[in-house]
């Protein structure tokens, strides 16, 4: 990878993390220093515009392979928004109330995390459906990489903060 293609993705992961902070917010952050919810969704299209220059980028379409891809992608974006606005919230109660946690509360969310996992999974299976009647599989495997690449970074970003349940 070249070093302007390395900028580009370490600046997106670096605004991926940036955006999920809000889950929790920095020791340094004051009270009142947090993120609006205009400014968070404003951010979070910014992310989202990059991701799909990022994919755009990578993937190298053809004129008729971007006509078949880019709708179902745009479709799949806000889908995935509905599925990564739970994945906050359970994120944001967690580090809320992670303390307190009893053993009822942990389940629950366990079986909402599988619960995210598997909308996850179901979305990009409903994707890859639709995609395989206008593009080659290779095609979109290679989407389905970065697309799950992409996520396991983010993932992994978002999880080095959160605190263990201790016993």
């Amino acid at each position: 990878m070249n070093v302007s293609k390395r900028l580009v993705a370490v600046f997106y992961l670096a605004c991926l993390g940036y955006l999920f902070q809000t889950v929790e917010p920095a020791p340094a952050r004051g009270a009142g220093e947090s993120m609006s919810e205009s400014d968070f969704e404003l951010m979070r299209s910014d992310i989202r515009t990059m991701k799909a220059s990022l994919i755009a980028d990578r993937m190298k379409f053809t004129d008729q392979e971007a006509a078949a891809f880019w709708p179902v992608y745009r479709q799949y974006e806000t889908d995935l928004a509905a599925i990564n606005d739970k994945k906050v919230s359970i994120m944001k109660d967690y580090v809320n109330h992670h303390q307190s946690l009893n053993d009822k509360q942990a389940k629950q969310l366990a079986e909402d995390v599988f619960d995210v996992d598997q909308k996850t999974l179901d979305l990009r299976t409903k994707c890859f459906g639709a995609l395989e009647k206008v593009l080659p599989g290779k095609t979109i495997v290679r989407w389905l990489q970065l697309e799950r690449r992409l996520q396991l970074l983010v993932d992994a970003q978002l999880s080095k903060d959160l605190p263990v349940i201790q016993k």
